[in-house]
Parts: C-alpha cells; sequence; structure tokens
C-alpha cells in the first residue's frame, strides 16, 4: 500500500490541473461565419403569395414570388421572379413580372430587370397591350415608373420601340423620352 500512498497526491493533480485549465480559459466561441456576414438575409422566403383587399372585400393588388430575401442591414428587398397584378373595377388590369426586382425601403423604389413585361388586359373586344424592357423602376411615392433603356410596346395593331419612358400610374398615361418608331403589324 505503500506505492498508493506516495502517488495519491499525483491522482488529485491530474483532474485539479484539467480543471484550472478549463476555468482560465475565458474566451467565447466565435460565432459561426455564416451569422457575421452581413450580406446574408436575415429572413428568406419561397414560393410566396401576398394578396390586398379594397374596403369592399374585393382583390385590389397581388404579388407572388419565387424567392424572397430580406437585407435588415441595407433595408432591401430581394425577389426572384417577381408577378404583380393591379385590379381596379374602373381601368383595366395590369401586370407587371420581371426575371428579379430590388425593394428598396428607405427610398420606396422597385427595380425590376431582365425581361420586364408590363401586360395590360383590356376587355375582351380590344387586344391586349404589352410593353417589354431590360429594367424597369417604380416609385411608389410619386406613382411613377420609368425607364432609360430601349422599350417595345405590342398592341394588336402596331409595334412601338422608343428609348426611356415615364409612365403616370394614376392616369395610365406613358410618355415616350425619345423619337418613337412606329410599325403596323
Amino acid at each position: 500500500m505503500t506505492f498508493l500512498k506516495g502517488r495519491s497526491m499525483l491522482w488529485l493533480l491530474v483532474p485539479a490541473t484539467f480543471a484550472i485549465a478549463y476555468w482560465w480559459d475565458r474566451s467565447t466561441e466565435p460565432k459561426p461565419d455564416f451569422v457575421e456576414v452581413s450580406t446574408n438575409p436575415d429572413y428568406y422566403l419561397s414560393n410566396t403569395e401576398t394578396i390586398e383587399f379594397d374596403s369592399n372585400g374585393q382583390p385590389e393588388r397581388s404579388f407572388t414570388t419565387v424567392k424572397t430575401l430580406h437585407y435588415k442591414d441595407i433595408m432591401q428587398t430581394h425577389l426572384e421572379k417577381p408577378v404583380m397584378r393591379f385590379n381596379d373595377d374602373q381601368n383595366p388590369s395590369w401586370t407587371v413580372s420581371s426575371e428579379k426586382a430590388v425593394s428598396n425601403e428607405l427610398s420606396e423604389q422597385l427595380v425590376l430587370e431582365g425581361d420586364v413585361t408590363v401586360k395590360l388586359e383590356r376587355q375582351p373586344a380590344q387586344s391586349n397591350v404589352l410593353l417589354t424592357m431590360s429594367i424597369l423602376k417604380i416609385d411608389f411615392a410619386s406613382e411613377t415608373a420609368f425607364t432609360d433603356q430601349p422599350i417595345e410596346l405590342v398592341d394588336g395593331h402596331f409595334r412601338m420601340t422608343a428609348v426611356g419612358m415615364q409612365a403616370d400610374l394614376r392616369t395610365n398615361n406613358i410618355e415616350f423620352q425619345s423619337e418613337v418608331f412606329t410599325e403596323e403589324l
């Protein structure tokens, strides 16, 4: 038993050394990289549909996207394949779609990019109007839409091309910013 008596101090030092080393380390565990990076969204939604109703309970606007990413640090929402529909009893229905869009919350602007189409659905007796461009900016504060890119407007009877336009969303008027070329279909 004299063997254990001399070694008992050693058996106590080994666990005590680990305990002191554990308590001595006051460092905190770093957050994973994906939490620290500010380019990561704070939330992500897929296949969303939003419907806004008027005071009579009728659908007034609808909005669908394949993917929605919100970045709170830069106050932006990035959308993939957004489709917006505006319905009104007195005016024809509008449908706006694109490949992607960025909503800037501070400036109340929506920037649509990539195969932007604006479709005006008229009564069955009239032909629909299709307006296409590569970029369209919508300012919700002033209720205007504008672009400085080439555009094409196709009606059932003619095709118009121009560079740049400004549209008043309240009156449904479009003002072209350049010379307009018209071709009969």
